[in-house]
């Protein structure tokens, strides 16, 4: 094995850093080993490398892309006081446009074309008006030839039907592919074939799989399988010798007085038959092949255009079969490993702890597999007794597996001194002293206490993702050490990260940086011509594929074909234990993947979905999993990039796309609902996804992407935080400071203007935060989150962004609802319906409610495509939906159905508990997807588990009672889920409608979009023309909105009260006529406004149901505060209020709720239009306390 050099250590002490006062610095570098020389080249056929040398000869030294400036720019913008109206403009305005990275330049795309080695472009064909001809020659002969080298029954032509010679190819072409067969010589009869010795690639074929040698390589020619598939046989002379009768006795015979023979039995005369029906056969196909060389010749001789394409397709197989030999030259030293022996671990420990020792931030660079996830904790943890490490990973499927590794490897079990702690999961105590946690759930723990960090080492792994929740958490750990209000030591791990950059950033600290270059096991790469090449195909990729800036469909599907090619041919060819790894752009392509290999390679591939919704333990399952004869492909998103070693891949074939949110600043309904878009990844990406091999054993990398313009690729992938709706996050950071965009402005990386005013203009209309200059905001302030040391972060970070932004920075007050949005894991949207449970009693039934909305629908055509041989995808549609009209209780609503199948689901659960297959096989039945409904429960429990320590309410655990209730109000759970997701609502009108048979176009309410219902998700529910449709889930596709999981009210006057009833906050005024009174609501969402017109009576209804409400708001609020009492003693202090007991309350209002909309007829509610500014009252559900009497 070669000698490992040392790593290369870069050291940038106080004074090497620029601080705020302008201090200049020197930078010190140590380099244990020398460098390498700059004139070093990269070659597939060099044996070794590592992802960083790799990386480094790929790339040129352009500068990364400019982050966004938003946070900054917001801030400035808002110094005048605007409305929330004014706000949500914001959204159209201009943010400071970050700059992509710059276009390499010629010298640079030149120097990586010389370095990567590529096979011949083929030669373009003349073109001349015979084209059709030429090609129809080509593949008849192709067939031909191909049917040549099969045949079993030797030739009967004689000599004399042998034809002229004609003119032959050139001999060294002719060596290497001979498409014409000689002509047999006239002198003597045709002498048996003699076995020739194989070529190169059939050679390496038989030698390596004797019984696929000849299936791997025709399967490898793709131009040649194309031509033999379109190829046409001359159909008149195949109609006349299939037609031409059998021959009789001959006269001579009949002369002879020959006594005849007696016939043979009927079984041997059929065997006769069938041996002159061979015979005939033969001579048919020998007569094709004589044909088709005449033809052939006389197409050489005077077309030059067929010439040129018959020249073309033998270059393209000799290229193939040296690049086929190539590969299985490097592919016969492959090794088969023991996974049990296999040590990752390269790491050089006690330097990296002395780094750690000696510095407040240290970067650990190493090479994907080198062992730093869980080495350098692991370390960290064994330095001392007293140290206690947090280290996180961006997924949940990696905590735990790291967790469980180290663990392993300390000999004890999770939850002792090695713990995992995710959101909805956690094992360990107090005791443990090195928590594994996913990046969200450590904000949220430095969240609750930022001035006392438990932790005396902060390890952020695989930190080149910069998910929006990791530069919120930097920024306030830079922050916190900058001050020295904690001490702790920051380590920032990733195999490719731009450490200068992120030097800067840390100025002001001692900073050093830990890189190691080591030899590791062979990365053989193989880009997009080399792959066409060993293929044999002739595609090439159009120019400048980056610059034209979304991946068009056309581009990915050809990629998806490729790669099943890929596929087809490694599996051919290679050990069965050697695992194939698939990186696809999405979970669509994953699943496309997989049917198709179900279904083409069933008994050779064992298939392996991976994507975020993929269980950890079905893919620790599969690495372990082995099955006699058939080849692991795991098949996955991005997702497989970082962290766990798959040590059975030996072969990456890497799409380079992904799909990830996109927002442009020029469209407001991106920022509202950013599209999933498909585009190519970062060359950082490419090294993390080669870095997946090359790890325990020599592997292969198939990049699907021209080498030569691999240099226009981004450097580094632009931060999520500015492709990312930031509510979620907007909410939790309001826990330390009075206004979340003053954490942003101090984060390396920051979300655009657009998306923070969306954010906030969201929060205040739900009723999470108030402005601090409302009148109201005193009444409605949560004390308990703003304590005396989150008052001084507060401060602390206000007086940081306050130098930024060099402006004053609007505060914020937190409210009850707010609160209770924080504690749960689902968004705010979803979060209001248990809000809404716990005015109306419903506590249990609206956390399912959020459960549902927060997750994906769990009904699927896919669940029960077995059943039958030939999938017909509508009738399986039309099933799914008739399957789900079972569930919705009557009401036209996806939730409903959704919430009705989790029950009958728990239901199944309790009385088949021991029998998984069982509930399976009924999930089957039912169109239902059992993983996605485990999630749901899950979800569901783990809600009520953070709301427990918050407030005591009612949790109704058997799911027959929950059925019960939702069987009796699930139209006003329909209501409460309509008002929770207003924003999205829309109105279908028959106006420019795309579909012929229905009317199915619709525009947002409350928003400028259009949309159509997504045709692809199954509902239970069709648009009609007046209805108010409420979908959970939008994705923008262009400028439409595909809309799906959705509830439909045919009458808008429902619409309308259901607002009424429960809007946070409602301007409202009285006024008269000659008609008599009435009252004028204004109601505002997503920036814009809708005004109700009512008549008294209505509105007197309208007005004292909210007082009900609010009356409960006050119970809770008092029942928080003194949630340590007893029943009794609570009752006892809301009477001191005059306030009756929280059930009773509940109890009216779920009556009230009834009634009004059992009642909704005489009543009037319709949409008007009003122009002035005259609606002075305010109706808000407030949590303010009434005035103590006793």
């Amino acid at each position: 094995m070669p000698r490992r050099p040392g790593p290369q250590i870069k050291r940038a002490s106080d004074k090497e850093n620029k601080d705020g006062a302008g201090t200049r610095s020197d930078t010190v570098k140590v380099a244990v080993t020398p460098p390498a020389p700059t004139n070093e080249q990269w070659s597939t056929n060099k044996q070794g490398g590592n992802v960083l040398q790799w990386l480094a000869q790929k790339t040129d030294a352009t500068a990364p892309a400019p982050t966004s400036r938003g946070a900054v720019e917001y801030l400035n913008q808002a110094k005048k006081p605007k409305s929330y109206a004014a706000a949500a403009a914001l959204s159209g305005a201009k943010a400071k446009p970050s700059a992509t990275a710059e276009k390499p330049a010629e010298k640079a795309v030149d120097q990586l074309a010389a370095k990567v080695p590529r096979s011949a472009p083929a030669k373009e064909p003349v073109k001349t008006g015979k084209r059709d001809a030429a090609k129809a020659a080509s593949k008849e002969l192709t067939k031909v030839v191909l049917k040549d080298t099969v045949k079993a029954v030797p030739s009967k032509v004689t000599p004399k039907e042998a034809p002229k010679s004609e003119a032959q190819p050139p001999a060294a072409a002719a060596a290497e592919f001979s498409a014409v067969p000689k002509p047999r010589s006239k002198a003597a009869p045709e002498a048996p074939p003699e076995p020739k010795e194989s070529d190169g690639t059939a050679g390496n074929l038989a030698q390596l799989a004797p019984a696929k040698a000849m299936g791997a390589l025709t399967g490898a020619t793709k131009a040649t399988d194309e031509l033999v598939k379109t190829a046409e046989l001359p159909t008149s002379a195949t109609t006349h010798l299939l037609s031409k009768p059998a021959p009789r006795s001959s006269a001579s015979s009949l002369a002879n007085n020959v006594r005849p023979e007696v016939p043979p039995p009927r079984r041997v005369r059929g065997r006769r038959r069938d041996d002159d029906r061979a015979v005939r056969a033969q001579q048919r196909i020998e007569k094709e092949q004589e044909s088709a060389q005449r033809r052939h010749a006389e197409a050489m001789r005077t077309d030059a255009e067929y010439k040129q394409r018959f020249e073309t397709m033998q270059e393209m197989q000799t290229a193939m079969q040296i690049s086929q030999a190539e590969f299985f030259d490097k592919y016969r030293r492959q090794e088969t490993l023991l996974l049990n022996h296999v040590v990752t671990e390269r790491l050089d420990m006690p330097v990296i702890l002395e780094l750690i020792e000696q510095h407040d931030v240290v970067f650990v660079c190493t090479d994907t597999g080198s062992g730093k996830s869980t080495g350098v904790p692991k370390a960290l943890l064994e330095l001392s007794s007293d140290t206690k490490v947090v280290s996180t990973q961006p997924r949940r499927t990696a905590t735990v597996a790291i967790s469980n590794r180290v663990a392993s490897l300390r000999r004890e079990r999770v939850g002792e001194d090695v713990g995992y702690w995710i959101r909805g999961d956690k094992k360990g105590d107090e005791q443990t002293r090195l928590w594994y946690m996913t990046s969200y759930t450590l904000l949220l723990r430095i969240l609750e206490n930022p001035a006392e960090l438990p932790f005396t080492h902060i390890v952020l792994d695989e930190f080149h993702e910069r998910q929006p929740d990791l530069e919120v958490t930097v920024a306030l750990l830079r922050l916190a050490l900058l001050n020295k209000t904690s001490h702790f030591k920051l380590v920032l791990m990733s195999a490719t990260l731009n450490t200068e950059d992120w030097e800067e950033y840390f100025a002001g600290l001692r900073v050093a940086t830990y890189k190691q270059s080591e030899p590791e096991h062979p990365i053989h790469d193989y880009f997009l011509e080399e792959t066409c090449t060993l293929l044999g195909t002739d595609y090439h990729a159009p120019p400048q594929l980056v610059s034209r800036g979304v991946v068009d469909k056309g581009t990915v599907e050809k990629h998806f074909y490729l790669a099943q090619n890929l596929i087809f041919f490694l599996n051919s060819c290679s050990n069965p234990v050697h695992s194939i790894l698939v990186f696809l752009p999405g979970r669509a392509q994953v699943e496309t993947m997989s049917m198709w290999l179900r279904t083409q390679l069933s008994h050779r591939v064992d298939a392996v979905p991976w994507h975020s919704a993929v269980n950890l333990s079905e893919i620790e399952a599969a690495m372990r999993r082995h099955i006699p004869g058939r080849q692991k492909v795991y098949l996955a998103t991005d997702i497989a990039e970082v962290s766990i070693t798959l040590p059975d891949v030996v072969y990456v074939i890497d799409l380079v796309l992904v799909k990830r949110p996109k927002i442009s600043k020029e469209s407001p309904s991106s920022i509202q609902y950013p599209p999933l878009v498909t585009q190519w990844i970062s060359r950082g990406s490419v090294a993390q996804r080669r870095g997946r091999i090359g790890r325990v054993q020599q592997g292969f990398y198939f990049c699907l992407f021209p080498a030569v313009q691999i240099t226009d690729l981004p450097t580094y992938s632009q931060p999520p935080i500015e492709n990312s709706r930031i509510d979620e996050l907007s909410l939790h950071c309001l826990q330390v400071v009075s206004n979340p965009v003053a954490i942003f402005s101090l984060c390396h990386g920051q979300p655009l203007v657009g998306v923070i005013a969306s954010s906030m203009n969201m929060l205040t209309q739900l009723g999470c935060i108030l402005d601090a200059k409302d009148p109201l905001s005193a009444g409605e302030r949560i004390d308990e989150i703003y304590n005396r040391q989150n008052e001084s972060w507060s401060r602390m970070i206000m007086a940081a962004a306050q130098a930024e932004v060099m402006t004053d920075i609007p505060e914020y007050h937190c409210t009850f609802i707010g609160r209770i949005l924080q504690l749960i894991p689902v968004s705010p949207q979803p979060g209001m319906l248990v809000f809404f449970g716990f005015l109306t009693g419903l506590e249990s039934l609206m956390i399912l409610a959020a459960a549902v909305t927060s997750s994906l629908s769990p009904f699927s055509i896919n669940a029960n495509e077995g059943r039958q041989r030939h999938f017909n995808v509508a009738r399986a549609m039309e099933e799914t939906e008739n399957a789900m009209r079972e569930f919705c209780c009557g009401l036209r609503s996806d939730i409903v159905a959704v919430m009705k199948a989790a029950l009958l689901f728990r239901i199944e659960q309790q009385r088949h508990g021991d029998s998984m297959e069982t509930v399976r096989h009924w999930c089957l039945q039912k169109y239902l997807s059992y993983d996605k409904l485990m999630a749901i429960v899950d979800l569901e429990n783990h809600i009520k588990y953070e709301l427990a320590e918050f407030m005591p309410f009612r949790s109704i655990v058997e799911a027959e009672k929950l059925l019960e209730q939702l069987d009796k109000l699930a139209s006003m759970v329909a209501v409460m889920t309509n008002v929770a997701f207003v924003a999205q609502s829309l109105e279908v009108t028959s106006e420019n409608n795309s579909y012929t048979n229905s009317k199915e176009m619709a525009l947002g309410i409350f928003s400028d979009l259009t949309a159509v219902p997504d045709i692809h998700s199954p509902s239970c529910l069709r648009w009609q023309e007046g209805d108010v449709i409420i979908p959970v889930q939008l994705s923008l596709i262009f400028d439409k909105l595909l809309a799906s999981f959705s509830t439909a009210i045919a009458s808008p006057k429902q619409f309308w009260m259901s607002l009424l009833l429960f809007s946070q906050r409602v301007h409202y005024a009285t006024f008269s006529d000659d008609e008599g009174t009435f009252h004028v609501f204004a109601l505002s969402y997503g920036g814009k406004e809708r005004y109700v017109e009512v008549d008294e009576i209505t509105g007197y209804v309208v007005l004292e149901f909210r007082r009900k409400l609010s009356a409960i708001c006050g119970v809770l609020r008092l029942t928080h505060a003194n949630r340590l009492l007893y029943e009794d003693h609570i009752n006892t202090l809301l009477s001191s209020y005059s306030l009756a007991p929280l059930q009773d309350l509940q109890r009216e209002v779920i009556t009230a709720l009834v009634s009004i909309f059992n009642n909704l007829e005489d009543m009037t509610a319709d949409e008007v239009e009003h122009d002035e500014d005259d609606l002075d009252l305010v109706s808000l559900l407030s949590f303010v306390l009434p005035t103590r009497t006793t």
